[in-house]
């Protein structure tokens, strides 16, 4: 029973970072930090290299 509990708790937890990210990606965020949209990272020098 306990083992239920804690793969339904698991689960919960991946299915709300999943809906999270879906919600970045519709809202233009890119999961890259710089903040703007196809954006590979940020470069040595700080600055985004998208």
């Amino acid at each position: 029973m306990a083992d239920l509990v804690i793969l339904v708790g698991v689960a919960g937890a991946v299915a709300v970072i999943l809906w999270k990210k879906a919600r970045d990606v519709k809202a233009g965020k890119s999961g890259c930090s710089c903040g703007c949209s196809g954006c590979p990272g940020r470069g040595k020098d700080g600055h985004c290299r998208g």
